[in-house]
């Protein structure tokens, strides 16, 4: 035991020489410093998966702060890894992932960066499998980051696309309907019942959905619009797999354009008086909202129907027809008349007389 002793005393002394001398050296090689913890990316923000047409859309957005959660000066890129598993298959420990992209931020040969925002489609899918992900990002020397959580979705054949889409336009609201889906892509019956998914587009802006909740049912009364605005229209056949929804490809796209076909409701008390100037007309002003102005028509005993005589529309809930003649008596209405592209007349006000 004392030889053992004092071998490893002899060796613990001269351990710390070996190293300075190695140190000094060098023997021609450097090694690879050890990044500050600066250079080390955070976990990416917001990390997403979903179906997107034939594919499994990934998005995230570029991590800001470090491994040491203080703002991040630098990140090269992304690996982002895969594992694919059968939608029979039990859970457990979570499972091994291969890479499957790289995606370097100052040449992006994969995905797609657009400022803070990183996408990448997986597009090499087979039915009846779960795929499941994770985004590493990676600082200038290639030194990893923390790892985002692993998220997962399912993958199957989609149903088949409605084959048709009707919409109606009316007053500030769209009826749309299309045939009913009972059938996968590759044609096989669809498993339970297909739900549905309508999307809208109004001019300049990107696809929403229309609905809050899937519809059970092949139809829907879009009232989520503006009158006189063109709308475009698509709806999407929607299966569930597990916790998981996939929709079809899109149905043919509908364009709609609702218009107003609210007329302003009649105008009220008006009256009518024979002045120096001519025979004054007044009214209650009325309350609409889109009211572009007021109408004056008249006509005289020997006329047989009444005439416009206002050349275009009033704005004030008045009128003077200079143009009476002396010892005539005339019979007036005036309707309202709304701001829409159909310009709706109301109904005609109780008509009043007067002499001049």
């Amino acid at each position: 035991m004392n030889m053992i002793a004092s071998l490893i005393l002899k060796l613990w002394l001269i351990l710390p020489l070996v190293v300075l001398a190695c140190s000094l050296c060098g023997c021609g090689k450097k090694m690879a410093p050890i990044p500050p913890d600066s250079l080390v990316p955070g976990e990416v923000r917001q990390f997403t998966v979903r179906q997107e047409g034939p594919a499994l859309q990934l998005t995230w957005l570029l991590p800001r702060v470090n491994i040491d959660n203080q703002p991040l000066t630098d990140i090269q890129g992304f690996r982002l890894f895969r594992h694919e598993a059968s939608l029979a298959a039990s859970g457990g420990c979570p499972p091994d992932l291969d890479l499957l992209a790289v995606i370097d931020l100052s040449y992006p040969q994969m995905g797609e960066v657009s400022g803070e925002m990183v996408r990448y489609r997986d597009e090499k899918l087979e039915p009846g499998k779960r795929y499941f992900y994770q985004v590493v990002g990676f600082g200038r020397g290639g030194q990893p980051g923390l790892p985002s959580a692993i998220l997962s979705h399912a993958w199957d054949v989609l149903p088949q696309a409605p084959a048709a889409l009707q919409a109606q336009a009316g007053d500030r609201q769209v009826q749309l309907s299309w045939p009913q889906v009972a059938r996968l892509a590759d044609g096989r019956p669809l498993p339970g019942a297909a739900t549905y998914q309508l999307y809208r587009q109004a001019p300049g802006a990107d696809w929403v959905l229309a609905n809050q909740a899937p519809l059970t049912e092949p139809h829907f009364l879009d009232i989520g619009v503006s009158n006189d605005v063109t709308y475009r229209y698509r709806v999407r056949a929607v299966r569930k797999v597990g916790a998981d929804v996939l929709e079809s490809l899109d149905s043919p796209v509908q364009t709609a354009t609702p218009v107003d076909m609210t007329p302003p409701a009649p105008v009220l008390n008006v009256v009518a008086v024979s002045t120096t100037r001519g025979i004054e007309l007044r009214w209650d002003p009325g309350r609409e909202p889109d009211l572009a102005g007021y109408l004056v028509f008249r006509r005289s005993l020997a006329e047989p129907q009444f005439q416009q005589v206002t050349p275009r529309l009033l704005t004030q809930p008045s009128f003077v027809d200079a143009n009476a003649a002396t010892g005539v008596t005339y019979f007036y209405y005036v309707v309202a008349v709304d701001d829409s592209r159909r310009a709706n007349h109301s109904l005609p006000s109780e008509p009043v007389a007067a002499t001049r």
